[in-house]
């Protein structure tokens, strides 16, 4: 009717299938007349995702509700066919062995079988839902391998292609089925987001006058709620079938003064998971932000800290770990909703959160006879799914994960997520830094520098732009940052508050205050050169005897050199 989503319908509707792909082959194949060549054959295209957010098994498939009727009338006879084929040979024999009542869709003479949500798959878990599973699993996985081939064997696209991402009504049961019916494509994707609350009418896209919220830090694995901790956080990446990993969304929205740590933490454990791109949400143009918004990612606090952030990810300044957990399991286990014993965190944004969870699930639930989900923090963790299982091996995390003395440290040695202080720690030979509340530990002692923060918190980081280990660098690149807000911002108070204003441009920064030490013999001459925001050089100096640098209070980035 033109006034809902066409949630679930690509997967099943034979008809809305040749539609899009019409839409694929009209967006692709018409030659650019400026460059003399089509879309498909532009390098630029890097890759092709099937369906944004969208999946039989995500909270959006709600039977009768947000798909109608007349298109679940498709899908139920595809059910029925289905059963007639893979179970009993009349629907009234499989009607019988599943007892418990009839659904909505239920017609035995009609040939059709009815469906239900994935959170009833999931608390009911007798015969029918099991067989609902299986069905949709199989469903979902014919039409993204069927996409992939029409878009590479008869498109003839030469880039990658994955299949859908976001979340599933249950992490831990139905997300594996899920990855596993996209698992035909070249990469499994994701999207994640991390904030404390954010109430108001139009709270999930705009922040206004009048609106409720709080500031929540990742690394402390806040809710916004008091005495409320959720360990699951986008970030932490499970991999599927030793496929490329994507999360091709990530951000950490305002408003939220904890912004600060996310460009190093999703490099650095990024990089410790092997994650293998890292896209970050959103740019709304070509230039900084002047204000902040929802969504915002062109500020100091995230865009600002990605040179250094980059430096570390794309060149690998951080170690990969060896997974401390590998996990072989059967598709017919999963399929009988048995679930893994970890999950993989998404986390909603706040434009899709409301109405999209069933009550009482989250996005990151798990058993408490599951794997530690702070495994992700100590190394890489993934999943390979076959028609028959395997030996899963697990490593020792007790000597990794001090759930008493709250800490995280990394299978490599280099880093260590401290949520009791609320402070990660990178330290590796040519990345060092923290971030997060600098303020509350005296003097932050790495392997080649000593951190001493003037500001309540924030980030330090400091990286070799020459390969070599900063203990010997002939270049490095020291990159500092506090927290922005709008001008006129206005939210007195702890807690849950009332914003009075959300105030506007320009953004501010809070004043940078603190110094940083470096143990190498050469320090005293060590040639530093302040850099105004865009980077050019305002004042050069040397370090001197005491072989240390006075951050500036409006200096975000430092050269220094032998």
């Amino acid at each position: 009717t033109g006034d809902k989503h066409p949630f679930a319908v690509p997967f099943f509707n034979t008809c809305f299938q040749r539609m899009q792909r019409s839409w694929w082959r009209a967006a692709l194949t018409p030659r650019n007349p400026y460059t003399g060549r089509s879309l498909i054959d532009d390098p630029a295209l890097a890759f092709i995702e099937i369906v944004n957010e969208d999946s039989v098994f995500f909270p959006t498939f709600t039977p009768y509700d947000g798909v109608p009727a007349p298109q679940m009338q498709i899908l139920e006879r595809l059910f029925a066919e289905w059963l007639r084929t893979h179970r009993e040979p009349t629907l009234a024999q499989t009607f019988a062995r599943w007892g418990g009542g009839a659904l909505r869709g239920d017609d035995a003479p009609g040939g059709r079988a009815g469906l239900m949500p994935p959170g009833d798959v999931v608390s009911r878990r007798d015969a029918r839902a099991r067989d609902t599973a299986e069905f949709l699993t199989e469903l979902q996985r014919h039409y993204y391998d069927d996409t992939y081939r029409y878009l590479k064997a008869e498109l003839g696209f030469k880039g990658s292609v994955t299949g859908s991402n976001w979340i599933t009504a249950d992490a831990r049961v139905l997300g594996p089925l899920d990855k596993w019916s996209n698992a035909g494509c070249d990469f499994i994707d994701r999207h994640g987001y991390f904030g404390g609350p954010h109430e108001g009418a139009t709270a999930s896209y705009q922040i206004s006058a009048g609106d409720t919220y709080d500031d929540a830090l990742a690394l402390r694995f806040e809710t916004g709620r008091p005495g409320k901790l959720s360990f699951a956080l986008p970030l932490m990446d499970l991999a599927y079938q030793g496929k490329p990993s994507v999360i091709s969304e990530l951000g950490w929205p305002a408003p939220n003064r904890y912004r600060t740590d996310l460009p190093v933490l999703a490099a650095a454990y990024g990089a410790l998971q092997g994650s293998d791109a890292i896209f970050f949400f959103a740019m709304e143009g070509s230039s900084w932000s002047d204000h902040l918004a929802n969504f915002t990612i062109a500020d100091p606090a995230l865009v600002g800290l990605f040179p250094a952030a980059a430096l570390l990810y794309r060149r690998g300044l951080v170690k990969t770990a060896e997974p401390v957990v590998h996990l072989e399991a059967d598709l017919a286990g999963l399929q009988a909703l048995k679930g893994l014993p970890i999950a993989a965190p998404h986390n909603l944004d706040q434009l899709r959160m409301e109405g999209a969870m069933p009550r009482g699930r989250g996005a990151g639930g798990m058993n408490s006879d599951g794997i530690d989900p702070l495994a992700f923090l100590a190394g890489r963790v993934e999943v390979n799914i076959t028609r028959g299982g395997g030996v899963s091996k697990t490593a020792d995390l007790s000597a990794l994960i001090d759930r008493r003395g709250r800490l995280v440290r990394s299978a490599t040695g280099e880093l260590a997520w401290d949520w009791g202080r609320g402070l990660a720690t990178v330290d590796a030979p040519q990345a060092q830094g923290a971030t997060g509340l600098l303020g509350q530990t005296k003097a932050i002692a790495l392997r080649d520098v000593t951190i001493m923060s003037g500001n309540d918190y924030g980030s330090v980081l400091l990286v070799a732009l020459d390969g070599q280990p900063l203990r010997s660098s002939a270049r490095m690149l020291l990159q500092v940052m506090t927290e922005d807000q709008n001008t006129g911002w206005s939210a007195p108070g702890q807690g849950l508050r009332r914003i009075l204003d959300p105030g506007g441009q320009p953004l501010v920064v809070k004043n940078i205050a603190g110094r940083v030490t470096f143990k190498r013999n050469d320090a005293a001459d060590l040639k530093v050169s302040a850099l105004d925001f865009n980077g050019y050089p305002v004042e050069t100096f040397r370090l001197g005897a005491a072989k240390e640098l006075v951050l500036r209070s409006r200096t975000l980035y430092y050269v220094l050199q032998r």
